[in-house]
């Protein structure tokens, strides 16, 4: 148990000082986090303490439920401010959503284990959709608490001063042609760093291209407010004009620093929930580089952290699809005679 638990422990250190944006840290953290505990409790049990231990584990299992039910009412809470706030949509429905989903989980479970009735006992389709329901809670449960832990260790983690280029990260324009507060507070992250930063000859690239609805490129828009906010010579605020996506972002701002410097490197800016998935989506560019998270309204921060974590999900679905895989095969397993 030790040694497995040193292992996974070491397996995440190198990991995280190897590339900080890796996808495996978070599942590593994680695993040493419930190996650490494994290994506690083991101790505990060999010197005797077996109530200690017991109460150990009680302590931390109730404590974590009790938690996620308390997180679960903050987040339908949130998401009624989230609603008042920015209007009705799709993505501002999320928060409210997986709150209102977590408690209805807990409340068939409840029911399931308390209730007097054969309608589990004696039916087959209940029992496997429960156990599907179960699954899913604790793949999915997990994987979220592994991202949100290390989204915070990410952003925490000390950012070098020495960059060849500083890439602001577009987003929608107000009236077509201003930047709205969200990106404001991007730019003038971007500006901080660039003062900051021990790099004379350092850039800032603004990238983002110009939607169907807008009248300039976010791009330009970002160049206009930097010209006309920051003390910043405007022959070293680069324009990327091109890019849709996050991943155009980088992609086409890698090619513009490859053009003017030898292996350059990047530190790119934008929102703190967005900090980890782009560090990741620089990664596959093959971009060698840091993320800057700037603020962002307390109220957005939940909806934003559960939408990055979906669409984190999307980009590792095939590891998904093999814990599914696994659960049909236990199912067939289980409940194939019925089939036949």
């Amino acid at each position: 148990m030790y040694l497995i638990t040193f292992a996974i422990v070491a397996a995440f250190i190198f990991s995280f000082h190897r590339d900080r944006r890796s996808f495996l840290n978070p599942a590593l953290l994680m695993l040493s986090i419930i190996f650490a505990y494994l290994s506690v409790s083991r101790i505990l049990y060999d010197l005797g303490y077996n109530s200690a231990c017991q109460s150990l584990a009680l302590s931390i299992f109730f404590g974590v439920q009790g938690l996620i039910v308390l997180g679960s009412i903050f987040l339908i809470f949130n998401g009624c401010i989230l609603l008042k706030r920015e209007g009705f949509s799709k993505t501002n429905l999320v928060s409210l959503f997986l709150g209102i989903l977590v408690i209805a989980f807990y409340a068939v479970s409840f029911y399931y284990f308390t209730a007097d009735t054969k309608a589990f006992s004696i039916n087959t389709l209940p029992n496997i959709l429960f156990v599907i329901a179960v699954y899913s809670y604790m793949i999915f449960g997990t994987a979220f608490i592994s991202f949100l832990l290390y989204s915070f260790i990410y952003l925490a983690t000390p950012k070098k001063k020495i960059y060849d280029f500083i890439i602001i990260h577009g987003a929608g324009l107000r009236d077509g042609e201003y930047v709205t507060t969200l990106l404001k507070q991007r730019i003038d992250k971007a500006i901080e760093a660039f003062h900051n930063s021990s790099n004379p000859n350092i850039k800032i690239i603004c990238s983002g291209g110009q939607g169907s609805d807008e009248k300039v490129s976010e791009a330009k828009a970002m160049a206009n407010y930097i010209a006309s906010n920051a003390e910043v010579p405007m022959n070293r605020v680069l324009l990327e004009e091109k890019s849709t996506t996050t991943y155009e972002n980088l992609l086409f701002s890698k090619e513009i620093g490859e053009e003017l410097v030898d292996k350059p490197k990047f530190l790119f800016v934008t929102n703190n929930y967005h900090v980890y998935r782009t560090g990741a989506y620089a990664k596959k560019v093959g971009m060698v580089g840091d993320g800057l998270g700037c603020r962002t309204a307390k109220y957005y921060i939940p909806s934003a952290f559960i939408r990055e974590f979906i669409a984190l999900c999307v980009k590792i679905r095939w590891v998904f699809a093999a814990f599914y895989a696994i659960l049909i095969s236990g199912l067939f397993l289980s409940y194939g005679y019925l089939l036949f």
